[in-house]
């Protein structure tokens, strides 16, 4: 006889004492299954319960991390952290569940349920997706290709949540086989085998939401507390919604409502306010942006014409350059741009700011990459490239320089 499911007939029931039936081993622990259990075992989009298991007549506690079933009419199985060989059958046992966990479940279901529904009534969207995450759930909604727009969000979340705050019934109704259950107005006809379990939230003459689920819900909507959409996303064609309910969604309004406050007042003005100064900063930035860019090329050609009137003076082929206000790129472009008026040159570069190498030469008779592989290593240092350019990142400037001294040497 397989295991009864307490969580059918009461989802509020907390615990219950069993007999263990069947025992078996994963992982050198004991996974057992017994003659009746308050767990919902991992399914139809929904996580498992966990909690503990405990023996009559043992003051040992094992914790249960896990509830899986083979289908909905067979054993639960519960996975324990109990060693192999805790349990035997015929041990009797009290089962508990993680209360807050299980609530939180009921929670986000039933608020899928009812935003899935909302979504199908008002534009024909069909959930073809459901993930229930640890920071958010994601349905996709299927619009023949077409994405939902902000407004049609807002209508949704509001659409909702006034069935939520409405108090409206939550019930669920059995039914022998999939045809039976057609008889209630369920939104997606999914062809099933054996019974056939229907929640429906409001009148079944008139729901608010119907659909087939084997999960558990409240008794009540409005125990879902509130639906938050946080954003949709393009997912293969269709509608990726990300949302929460209850305590999850309430949890993140309010760290993102401190969060907003915290940036209204870097800003000096109210959250309300943020918007049109956010877009000044982007105008201030972006100018800046500007200005450095003209600054940077008149300091890069200012600095090519010193190092080349440095190479000139000393009539050497190999010159080492340092700056402290170049970037690694800047750098390399302003290299490039003086290895190709002097043939032949090598030029090696220093960022002394993030103790940046750079190697460049406009002769094939040296290879920049082949250098940095051959000495970068002997100075606690990385990095690589091609024959013509290579570069190479130290953790200290006394390494950087030590390379470009060994570098120097080897030429």
């Amino acid at each position: 006889m397989s295991t009864e499911r307490i969580y059918r007939k009461d989802v509020y029931a907390v615990s219950n004492e069993a007999v263990v039936t069947a025992v078996c081993e994963k992982n050198g622990c004991d996974v057992i299954a017994c003659d009746a259990s308050v767990f919902y075992p991992e399914g139809g989009g929904q996580p498992s319960d966990t909690g503990t298991v405990s023996v009559d007549g043992m003051a040992s506690v094992f914790e249960i991390c896990r509830a899986s079933d083979k289908d909905l009419e067979s054993d639960v199985w519960h996975e324990t952290d109990a060693p192999a060989g805790t349990f035997k059958a015929g041990d009797r046992v009290t089962l508990t569940i993680d209360w807050d966990l299980r609530f939180r479940n009921m929670q986000r279901h039933c608020g899928e349920h009812m935003l899935s529904g909302a979504m199908y009534e008002l534009f024909g969207g069909v959930n073809k997706g459901f993930h229930m995450g640890d920071d958010y759930i994601t349905i996709d909604i299927d619009l023949d290709g077409r994405m939902l727009t902000d407004e049609e969000l807002d209508l949704a979340q509001s659409r909702v949540n006034e069935a939520v705050w409405s108090d409206l019934p939550v019930t669920v109704t059995w039914f022998d086989d999939y045809e039976s259950s057609l008889a209630y107005p369920v939104r997606k006809k999914v062809p099933h085998e054996g019974r056939v379990s229907v929640v429906t939230v409001g009148d079944p003459a008139d729901p608010f939401d119907c659909i087939a689920c084997c999960g558990t819900h409240p008794a009540s909507s409005a125990e879902v507390g509130l639906v938050a959409i946080y954003k949709c996303e393009p997912n293969k064609g269709m509608n990726r919604v990300f949302f929460d309910c209850g305590k999850a969604a309430f949890d993140k309004l309010t760290a993102d409502s401190a969060l907003l406050a915290d940036a209204a007042k870097r800003y000096s003005c109210s959250p309300a306010d943020l918007p049109s100064r956010l877009d000044i900063e982007a105008e201030n930035v972006s100018a800046l942006k500007g200005h450095l860019a003209e600054l940077t090329a008149y300091v890069k050609e200012a600095e090519k014409q010193k190092i080349i009137g440095e190479i000139g003076s000393r009539q050497s082929k190999c010159h080492v350059y340092k700056s402290d206000i170049l970037s690694a790129d800047d750098l390399l472009k302003l290299g490039f741009s003086v290895i190709n008026e002097i043939p032949g040159l090598f030029l090696i570069m220093e960022q002394t700011g993030s103790n940046t190498c750079l190697l460049l030469s406009s002769s094939e008779e040296h290879k920049c990459g082949q250098l940095v592989k051959e000495y970068a290593p002997q100075f606690n240092g990385r990095g690589g490239g091609r024959p013509d350019n290579a570069r190479a990142l130290f953790s200290s400037l006394r390494d950087m320089q030590a390379f470009a001294d060994a570098v120097t040497a080897s030429l």
